[in-house]
């Protein structure tokens, strides 16, 4: 009879999940949604602009997720919590993603096994919760983004009449997309259309840089003609002005390349393509190399100019201060190169350290009431 009774015993449910997470490994999740129960958390979290387009991207994305994580019970208002994992939305590119209910040891539980794989990709739009995880970590970029647009700006408009008019245009444009690019960002978008175009701004840059630097070496290498029947006056004049004007090349090259840099940074905020991303960081530092090496041309031009100063109407005291007169050109040229080479690098370095450091994981909390989702809060820290 014993034995029958307990035969009779009704089976214990199994528990609720603690959490369901997405990603490519369930112990390294990108995202990680739960339910909240600090009530201080959300109260002092801050809220999104209302107008953001994430709340109802992540309503569409997450509105399965109560039924699953919630009992029946306890139905009514609740608090959730998404957790996003920077790095891995910005080194993932969505495709294949995974969803697994865990319990609160971060163990896939038992409970996920009544769950088909298919079923439960279905519940929880895992492409959906990415993309909006993509848009919260890019948005933590903003003010350096900001910062580094006003800087190009300055120079755009303190740009040298010696910039001609095409590559003045690849440059001001590439400063309007990146412009807009921060505008959809703040609006709560990652545009694919800004994405595609980045690749036609990288190109367009690639190929201004390549002019300056092509036409800073060609005019360093031109010797100046000495016209002057009587003395060295004028070849003076001459030598000091070509690298004055080569300065010019110098601070529009400077320019060119932050903007490559800002160009490269705003892509690094788009999931995906980690390769590309390194790849393209390595030929931005590359160049900044290639520009050192363009001091020691400019050093030999030099030197060679000033042994263009010979007359038997100056005597050697004259000579030597004009020939002083051109090295401190040629050495004020070298320096503005040196510098935009050593900008160009910390430029490059200074906007990897800030993505690692927004890459720290984010927390958005929010209230559901019968399946919809409230304001939207972002946690300090």
């Amino acid at each position: 009879m014993l034995q029958d009774s307990q035969s009779r015993l009704p089976e214990a449910k199994p528990s609720l999940p603690h959490a369901i997470v997405l990603g490519d490994d369930a112990q390294r999740p990108g995202v990680r949604i739960a339910p909240l129960s600090d009530e201080e958390r959300y109260r002092t979290a801050k809220a999104l602009p209302g107008d953001s387009m994430l709340i109802s991207r992540l309503s569409a994305g997450l509105q399965a997720v109560p039924s699953l994580l919630v009992e029946e019970g306890h139905r009514g208002k609740r608090l959730m919590e998404v957790v996003i994992n920077g790095d891995l939305v910005r080194a993932k590119d969505g495709n294949g993603l995974r969803a697994w209910t865990v319990d609160a040891n971060n163990k896939i539980s038992e409970h996920g096994k009544l769950f088909e794989a298919d079923k439960l990709q279905t519940l929880v739009n895992a492409a959906a919760v990415w993309q909006v995880a993509s848009v919260v970590v890019a948005q933590k970029h903003l003010a350096d983004i900001s910062a580094k647009l006003d800087d190009i700006r300055k120079g755009v408009q303190d740009v040298s009449d010696f910039l001609n008019e095409e590559r003045r245009a690849k440059v001001s444009g590439t400063y309007e997309y990146l412009a807009q690019a921060a505008s959809t960002i703040s609006k709560g978008e990652l545009s694919p259309a800004i994405r595609t175009e980045l690749e036609s701004c990288d190109r367009e840059l690639i190929q201004v840089q390549h002019h300056l630097q092509q036409e800073l070496l060609r005019r360093s290498e031109e010797p100046v003609e000495h016209r002057e029947m009587f003395g060295t006056e004028d070849l003076q004049k001459d030598t000091v002005t070509k690298y004055e004007h080569l300065k010019d090349l110098a601070k529009d090259l400077r320019l060119t390349l932050k903007t490559r840099t800002l160009a490269w940074y705003v892509l690094s905020l788009y999931p995906g393509e980690p390769a590309l991303k390194q790849a393209r960081m390595e030929r931005l530092l590359h160049t900044a190399e290639e520009v050192e090496t363009h001091l020691r041309t400019i050093e030999t031009n030099a030197a060679r100019d000033c042994r263009n100063f010979s007359s038997i109407w100056n005597n050697g005291t004259t000579l030597a201060i004009r020939k002083t007169n051109v090295r401190e050109a040629a050495q004020a040229l070298s320096d503005d190169l040196a510098t935009g080479a050593y900008e160009a690098k910390k430029d490059v370095l200074t906007s990897e350290a800030l993505l690692l450091t927004h890459d720290a994981p984010t927390s958005l909390v929010f209230e559901v009431e019968d399946g919809c989702i409230g304001e939207l809060r972002i946690c300090a820290g």
